[in-house]
């Protein structure tokens, strides 16, 4: 590997680094509300979704300061769940993450696929059907 390839890559791996979170849910220091910030479209309707409210800055979101701090976790929490759950890489500080509201979001989300049992059909199983040529590991659960 060349010393300008190594640069380009500690470049961009340290912009990831720096820039790369899609979205960041924090306690402000100052005056205690939690916040979130986003620069994704889908990552702010997620939020929104969970209670969170527009601020006058563009990308950044809070939670209203009328709720408890239960509340607040838990829905800081949930929002985390789902945004991993859409796909978009979340930082959020520690204190904020309610271990409990963390299992049931993840159960509820499990509880909702399609392709649960408890729905009367999976859609893999009318859409996907095996040929040949495709392996067990091809198969869609």
């Amino acid at each position: 590997m060349s010393r300008i390839s190594r640069f380009l890559s500690r470049c961009i791996s340290s912009l990831y680094e720096v820039y790369g979170r899609e979205a960041e849910i924090y306690r402000d220091p100052t005056s205690g509300v939690v916040i979130a910030d986003c620069r994704n479209n889908c990552a702010r309707r997620i939020f929104l979704a969970c209670g969170f409210e527009r601020t006058t800055t563009a990308f950044r979101l809070r939670l209203p300061e009328a709720l408890s701090e239960a509340e607040q976790k838990a829905r800081a929490t949930q929002a985390m769940v789902h945004l991993f759950h859409a796909s978009h890489y979340t930082d959020i500080a520690s204190h904020l993450v309610c271990d409990s509201t963390l299992a049931a979001t993840w159960a509820e989300i499990r509880e909702r696929r399609p392709d649960h049992p408890g729905w009367p059909t999976s859609p893999t199983t009318d859409t996907h059907t095996a040929t040949s040529t495709q392996t067990a590991a091809s198969h869609r659960p």
